[in-house]
């Protein structure tokens, strides 16, 4: 069975070590996410990267925000309505099962959620339902070591079994994105529809 993470310890999707080791705005313009752009988080948690991408894509591109934790969602709905940031839906999903249209997005990001699945294949052919013909996916996983922080080594992917995994379900060119920051803990893949 696949490691979950604990929606009770949400605190520590803000902390200020993580921001240091996974900038998320450095990683969405390394990625090329543009005003204009529908983007897709699956697993959003807390808006993470969800509210700084809707501050890339906006006026007219929109933000949606998956997750299946309902705790997750409520969280973010209610910080959304103090924040002023009004061009993110969120949206409760099912894990094998997103809730929009085929080819919304222009970007699709899953942080830290691939190794949560069990079945990756189908996982990854619903994300590739909802992006738009050479739209992007981008996955952050931790790497294949052992590290203080992270699930079990054993519930980790290596690059080329993520790599595996995205050709199976119909991406193509996956690569790594290079990013100083993040390569000993983490590795971030990019990839087409």
């Amino acid at each position: 069975m696949a490691h979950k993470f604990d929606p009770k310890n949400k605190e520590k999707l803000q902390s200020k070590e993580r921001r240091e080791n996974l900038p998320p705005d450095k990683i969405l313009q390394k990625a090329k996410l543009q005003p204009g752009h529908h983007f897709i988080d699956i697993g959003c948690g807390v808006g993470y990267f969800s509210i700084p991408a809707a501050e890339i894509v906006r006026p007219e591109g929109k933000v949606y925000a998956l997750d299946t934790s309902k705790e997750m969602t409520e969280f973010l709905t209610s910080e959304l309505k103090t924040s002023g940031v009004e061009n993110i839906q969120v949206v409760e999903s099912q894990e094998y099962g997103f809730p929009l249209e085929d080819r919304t997005g222009d970007m699709l990001l899953m942080s830290m959620v691939l190794h949560e699945v069990e079945d990756k294949p189908l996982f990854l052919q619903e994300a590739h339902r909802t992006l738009k013909p050479q739209g992007k996916i981008i996955i952050i996983e931790w790497v294949k070591k052992e590290t203080e922080q992270g699930p079990p080594l054993k519930h980790r992917l290596d690059f080329q079994e993520t790599k595996n995994y995205l050709i199976q379900a119909g991406f193509k060119n996956p690569e790594i994105l290079e990013l100083p920051m993040v390569a000993d803990t983490f590795y971030i893949v990019t990839a087409l529809a």
